[in-house]
């Protein structure tokens, strides 16, 4: 009772704020209802900055998701967009046609041609994250700013943050497109139990996914080290690192069937901790670049995608900004596969 007594009291003398008047006080200061996203200062490959209702016919649209309360590991993966804006602004000027407002593409080397040539991108910013709101409020944000992009009709390209942000963004994909399956490339599994009444993390939000049955098949791609138990299911397939090793890329992605569409996220501590350190989860004997782009050449050549997240990026753990050069590299090849 003198517990409740001291805290009453600081209530009365408004040194303690309950719970329930911080949120009606920070959502009136914000309006969050109405702002859902904040406009970047540089944007993912210098495109053109658009605002959700200034987007028209983009091909490509870049949205940043800056959260990383759901990591059970180091923080710092919210950092992970604007980094890589910043470096992808730094190293690629956009140059679009004057008259078709398509962008001119890039030179690349390795491919010895241009690609994206005859695209439109866009970035539309960061999905707005109000300090000392709950998960399923930000959540909420999410799910509608991901609503808005799919319905302009564009490939999104979602950047993390940690991968408990993948869980409002299929919600968004599943309202939109209705029957998606999902191809997760991590070194984990991410199908940890979730408990009740309490928000998912980065750990178990595929399960999350299951419960609420939003992808119509999970397969799993890269996974490596030792898990809880084996899942057996109708609609989940497990190819672990050792089988694409052993079996091949191309027998693994024989088995996606070409007639769903399909969404692709994408964990960076599927890559080894020599190539990709900054990262919160590391495991030891990952795969290399080469393995993962020739993964995702494949599944964008089986397969319909609709859109990719890519998440995990934590700056605050890298070396020389290695892994958010990576992971760009990474973006930069999917797209260039997705629009071939």
């Amino acid at each position: 009772m003198e517990i409740a007594g001291f805290l009453k009291q600081l209530v009365d003398e408004k040194i303690l704020i309950p719970e329930k008047e911080i949120e009606e006080w920070t959502n009136w200061g914000v309006l969050t209802d109405k702002v859902l996203v904040e406009s970047p200062l540089r944007t993912f490959f210098s495109c053109p900055r658009r605002s959700l209702t200034a987007l028209e016919d983009e091909d490509i649209i870049f949205l940043g998701v800056p959260f990383d309360l759901g990591t059970t590991g180091y923080p710092g993966a919210r950092f992970g967009p604007d980094k890589m804006r910043g470096l992808s602004s730094d190293a690629f000027e956009y140059h679009a046609d004057i008259l078709t407002g398509k962008c001119k593409g890039w030179f690349s080397a390795g491919k010895d041609k241009t690609i994206l040539e005859g695209v439109k991108m866009a970035d539309v910013g960061n999905v707005l994250l109000q300090v000392g709101e709950n998960f399923e409020r930000f959540y909420n944000r999410v799910d509608q700013v991901v609503r808005q992009v799919i319905a302009r009709g564009g490939f999104p390209v979602i950047v993390g943050g940690d991968h408990s942000c993948s869980y409002p963004i299929l919600r968004a994909v599943k309202e939109q497109y209705g029957s998606v399956s999902v191809i997760h490339i991590d070194a984990h599994t991410d199908l940890g139990e979730t408990i009740p009444d309490i928000s998912n993390n980065h750990g178990n939000v595929f399960t999350k996914v299951r419960e609420e049955n939003l992808a119509h098949h999970l397969h799993q791609f890269g996974v490596r080290g030792c898990i809880g138990k084996k899942l057996i299911a109708s609609d989940y397939s497990l190819h672990s690192l050792e089988d694409l090793k052993r079996d091949g890329i191309g027998k693994a992605v024989t088995s996606l069937n070409q007639s769903q569409p399909y969404y692709l996220s994408l964990d960076i501590d599927v890559l080894d901790p020599v190539f990709a350190p900054g990262t919160g989860t590391p495991i030891t004997n990952g795969m290399n670049p080469e393995m993962l782009f020739d993964l995702l050449s494949s599944v964008a050549r089986r397969v319909k995608l609709i859109g990719c997240d890519i998440v995990e990026v934590n700056p605050m753990l890298d070396r020389n900004n290695q892994t958010s050069e990576l992971a760009l590299s990474t973006i930069f090849h999917i797209l260039s596969e997705v629009f071939r």
